[in-house]
Formats: structure tokens, sequence, C-alpha cells
């Protein structure tokens, strides 16, 4: 008899403890967003594309074979990345299986893009990359307004606009913009990025990314492919971290994406990027200047893991950056539609945990 009580006392404990538990879990949700700025889903699904490796003015002839050699498929340029789906995750973005994403902003570069990333909205105000404070109100600063995500929120990235993208004197939002005396390093954004996770555990973790961009202006081609493929790596490691900590094990949502892609023409335009809009309006800041502008730059991809993600869909309607916003917030058991029901819903295979 003492046993059935004790058995019945027990089990009564658990029915009480294991919703209380799960809510706690539910609670405590977290997010990684990494962007790779202005990396083409040609690269990241094809992986090196055989005209520009075999164009010296964008890959030296001394290293063509290398390249080759080195990495024949996008699985072999991004194997962590590819590695994804097999693991439960999603790699979307590829228009080779039918798959599409694309901006929904008019102009097809970096402020706008991350405007819409970071908001879930396209603003047709914001048409240049100046250092302008953000007038909108990312989903950083209107999670660091809230109980639990008060200072556990951090960004870093190498490039010197994102402390006014994110607006981090009105958001409070701590940026690292990744800079060593003048000069922008991606690998010093890279291990600030991971100490912050090993030591400082936020909540939610932005880095961005921006060697691939810097590359491809330039026109080198191999440099450019290098770093897809550090990035790749570099991602590879946070999740490593995430599944050897518990703080993060299972509770954390990894979103991987680009602000834009690039021209998707034959020739030099893979070094550019922008809308016939964005290239009227700013001239200058394209090496050739072209009233078309660059289609196939507002083509993108996005990869995921995590438990807020389910598999996706093979094809169907084409995905939007508006949707990024209310996906991450959704992973981390918030209402989307309280930071702002306008802002573009959340992706079809992310759901709440």
């Amino acid at each position: 008899m003492e046993m059935r009580r004790i058995r019945r006392f027990v089990l009564a404990l658990l029915l009480v403890l294991i919703p209380s538990l799960a809510a706690a879990e539910a609670d405590d949700q977290r997010l990684i967003l990494v962007t790779m700025d202005g990396t083409r889903w040609q690269d990241v699904f094809r992986g090196p594309d055989p005209a520009l490796v075999a164009d010296k003015r964008f890959t030296h002839p001394d290293v063509k074979e290398t390249v080759e050699r080195t990495w024949k498929t996008g699985a072999d340029l991004m194997p962590f990345l590819h590695s994804l789906p097999a693991r439960g995750g999603v790699l979307t973005g590829n228009r080779d299986a039918g798959q599409c994403m694309a901006v929904t902003n008019a102009m097809w570069f970096s402020y706008p893009g991350y405007n819409e990333i970071f908001t879930g909205r396209a603003d047709p105000v914001i048409i240049s990359n100046d250092k302008n404070p953000n007038q909108n109100i990312t989903f950083f600063e209107w999670l660091n307004r809230r109980s639990g995500f008060k200072g556990q929120v951090l960004a870093f990235g190498n490039w010197d606009v994102f402390p006014f993208i994110i607006n981090d004197k009105r958001s409070g939002v701590p940026v690292n913009p990744g800079f060593e005396g003048r000069h922008p390093t991606e690998t010093r954004t890279m291990r600030a990025a991971l100490d912050a996770l090993r030591e400082k555990k936020p909540r939610v973790l932005y880095v961005g990314l921006g060697d691939t961009d810097e590359f491809a202006h330039m026109g080198h081609y191999e440099h450019y492919l290098d770093a897809v493929n550090r990035d790749d790596d570099f991602i590879a490691e946070l999740w490593r971290m995430v599944e050897a900590d518990p703080v993060y094990r299972g509770k954390t949502t990894l979103i991987v994406t680009t602000d834009h892609g690039r021209g998707s023409a034959a020739g030099a335009a893979w070094t550019e990027h922008g809308s016939a809009e964005s290239v009227r309006l700013d001239p200058a800041g394209f090496t050739i200047p072209d009233p078309a502008g660059f289609p196939g730059s507002e083509e993108i991809w996005l990869a995921a893991i995590g438990p807020a993600v389910r598999s996706a869909s093979k094809g169907g309607a084409c995905l939007g950056q508006n949707q990024i916003a209310a996906s991450a917030l959704t992973a981390l058991g918030q209402d989307w539609k309280a930071f702002d029901a306008g802002a573009g819903p959340p992706l079809s295979f992310v759901t709440k945990p």
C-alpha cells in the first residue's frame, strides 16, 4: 500500500512538473541569425561557375585548377549548409529545383535588404547605403524592450553601416562593427561573435558577414569563393558550439540568408547588383552603370535548422525576404503580429517550438 501511494505521488508530481518544464523550455528559445552579404544562390547550389573560373579577369590562372579541383559542387563549397536538410533543416532558394526566394524592396542592395530582413517590410524611403539612423524598429529593438530579452540581444558585423541600420543608440542593442583601425575585418567579427556566444550566452545573436560582397565588387572570384567557404566553416562552428552547450542545445534556431543576390547576366554583371531604379538614383555606387539595372540581384536564398524548423516544400510560391523577421520571432516563441501585423508572415516551414 505504501509503495502504491508513493507511486501515485510521484506520478502526480510529474504531471505537474512536466508541463511546467515544457513551458519554461518554450520561454527560453534562442536565435542565431547570420547573413552573408551578396552571396549568389547560383554559387550556393551549383558551386563555382565554370565561366567565371575560366575568365582571367575574375580568377587568377595560377589558382584556376585548384578552384576546379577543390570545389566542384555547391556541397563542396558549403558542406555545412548542404548538410542541413539531412539533419531536419532547410536549404531553399535553388531556382534550378523550382524553389524561389526574393527581396521585396525595389533597390536590391544592402541597406534596403537588411532593413527588410530586420523589420519584415520593404521601405521605399531607403534608397542608399548612407549612414542614416534607421527610422524603422527592427525585431532586435522590439525584443530588447521585452522582458526576458533586455540585454540579451547582440549584433556583430564587419560593415560600419550596421550600427545605423539597427539604430544602436535608440534601440540599445550593442553593435560590434568588426573594425581594426579603419579597415573592416571579417575574422575579427567571427572571433568576437564566437566569444560572445561562449561567454555572454545571449538569447539572440546576429552576425553580418561581408567579405563575399567586398570581393565580388572587386571582381576577385576566387577570393569570393574562399569567403563563401570560410563563412560556411564559421557557421558550422557556431552550430557545434550550440550543440555542445546545454544553454543552447535543443533550444536554438539558426537562420542563414543574404541581403541581395548579384547580376545574373554573363560576364562582369556578377560583380554588381541593384535594380534599374537604384542604379538611376545612385549611379556612383556601381562600377558598371546600366540603366537596366542588374537583373538577378533580387534573387536570394535561406538556410535554417532548429526546433522551430520543419521540412520545406520542394517548390511553390516564391518566398519573400520580408518573411524573415516574423520567422525569427516565431522561432523565439513570440507573437510576430504584436511586433508588426503588417510584416510579412513567417515562412511556411517555421513554427513555434
